[in-house]
């Protein structure tokens, strides 16, 4: 017979400890594609924001086509990713509404998605970035998305893996 799993412990309320706000992660970015594990891991991101008195930054990076030939094919079929990345978000800024914690939104065009998350993070300062351990890549390496094994090898900052 299978062993009941015990209660996972509530997160501690970091508001109340006197921990100095500089002292946490304050600038949180969380990256998300759509997927149900980037969706999991703004989650967090929210609540660890709401604990610190943070902000969120959710971005989404959008992978140029190769083979579009004029700048209007590219624009459209950018737009079309990025809509399909964000399906499902609105649920999530309305949790960020209620929890007070200020998100915002950002799009980076790369190639290399790890890359991309990586210099918009470096360039803009955040103190830890949040992502789902599998993207809508699903290519399972090693245990994780192949972005992710290339994130965290390059990533300057702390990176929390949900």
């Amino acid at each position: 017979m299978a062993q009941a799993r015990p209660a996972p412990r509530a997160a501690p309320d970091l508001k109340s400890t006197g921990i100095e706000r500089s002292a946490v992660f304050h600038r949180i970015i969380a990256g998300f594609d759509g997927s149900e594990d980037s969706r999991r891991a703004l989650r967090v991101a929210l609540e660890l924001a709401d604990q610190v008195d943070g902000e969120v930054t959710v971005i989404s990076v959008v992978r140029p086509l190769p083979y579009l030939e004029t700048d209007d094919e590219s624009d459209e079929a950018a737009a079309a990713e990025l809509a399909s990345a964000r399906l499902g978000l609105d649920d999530l800024r309305s949790e960020a509404a209620r929890l007070g914690v200020t998100m915002t939104e950002a799009v980076v065009t790369s190639t290399d998605v790890a890359a991309g998350l990586a210099n918009y993070s470096e360039e803009h300062g955040f103190d830890l970035l949040v992502v789902g351990r599998h993207g809508r890549e699903q290519v399972a390496h090693g245990g994780v998305g192949r972005s992710l094994e290339k994130l965290l090898r390059q990533h300057p900052c702390p990176v929390l893996v949900v």
